[in-house]
């Protein structure tokens, strides 16, 4: 079994003692709803010699929020401010993503520290959607 499988199947058992149960798709990636957010959770190599893991966590903050200076200027602003992650506004050929990632290493996981990563990055995507899809356009995962 490879370094991330084995990260994988630790993320899921932590989170599914925690949370009861965890949506898992075909790649192992895991899938939580929360409000109105959704939070991904990816683990794949990481360093020089890819020997290393990094749980990468994505919460889905807007979909189709059009792209402008003034949104920019917001993200921008966010990311000086926030502790922890980093958002992000992505343009793809059917629609554009503001996303909270926040990433951690892997290989030594503490189940409280992956627990306090996931409530952080959860909780905040699911606070700042409202304000952003107010201002800037847009709608939240539950909304689409």
């Amino acid at each position: 079994m490879s370094k991330v499988s084995q990260v994988q199947k630790k993320v899921q058992s932590i989170l599914s003692s925690e949370l009861g149960s965890v949506n898992v798709d075909a790649d192992g990636n895991l899938k939580i709803s929360y409000e109105s957010t959704l939070l991904m959770i990816k683990t794949h190599e990481f360093g020089d010699k890819g020997d290393e893991t990094m749980i990468e966590m994505t919460g889905v903050v807007t979909m189709n929020t059009p792209a402008s200076a003034k949104l920019y200027k917001y993200l921008n602003e966010q990311n000086s401010s926030l502790h922890f992650g980093s958002l992000h506004h992505l343009e793809g050929d059917k629609s554009t993503l503001i996303l909270l990632k926040y990433c951690i290493l892997g290989d030594y996981l503490d189940p409280e520290e992956l627990l306090n990563a996931v409530r952080a990055t959860v909780l905040m995507s699911d606070l700042l959607d409202d304000g952003i899809v107010k201002e800037f356009g847009g709608t939240r995962f539950i909304d689409r």
